[in-house]
């Protein structure tokens, strides 16, 4: 019974996560979207996010590292949203079934993705950033060993299964 409350409080996390990752997408798309008439709206993305250095500089930059931003925080919503799902779908009964593993190695591939837009976000800032004197707000990039975790999981979660369907069989 403990489990099972401490999964409902996590898909409550869950979704605080889901909605606030994708108030925080669409603020930032908002912010972008009158920041194109008004280059001054640029100093305040979102939070404190000042971008006006990369704005005056050039607007396709600009608009490439909002993008870059955009993706980051819709593929986090994402995985918010894959863990809602693997929690709705856990069955403690019978918790080794395949939309479990399939929902964790999905899980495992979105936050790969996520390591690889933030390793590109991060060298294109860095490049722009050093060349101009610019300043450079960089994503953190652990997600790698993250997803192999993830991934791991899966695999043995895959392996469960296996073991569970080869015992149902003999029975």
């Amino acid at each position: 019974m403990k489990t099972e409350k401490i999964l409902k409080i996590m898909t409550f996390f869950s979704w605080f996560a889901f909605i606030g990752l994708m108030v925080k997408t669409g603020a930032i798309l908002v912010t972008y979207l009158l920041s194109i008439k008004n280059p001054e709206i640029s100093k305040n993305i979102y939070e404190g996010l000042n971008l006006y250095e990369y704005r005056t500089y050039s607007f396709t930059q600009y608009s490439f590292i909002i993008g870059y931003k955009i993706i980051l925080f819709a593929i986090e919503a994402y995985i918010a949203y894959l863990v809602i799902k693997l929690l709705q779908k856990l069955n403690l009964h019978k918790p080794f079934n395949i939309s479990v593993q399939k929902l964790m190695q999905k899980i495992s591939y979105c936050i790969f993705y996520l390591w690889v837009v933030a390793i590109v976000h991060n060298i294109h800032i860095q490049i722009i950033g050093k060349a101009h004197n610019f300043q450079i707000d960089l994503f953190t990039s652990d997600f790698v060993f993250l997803s192999v975790v993830i991934f791991i999981f899966a695999q043995i979660v895959k392996r469960g299964i296996d073991i569970q369907s080869e015992n149902e069989l003999t029975i």
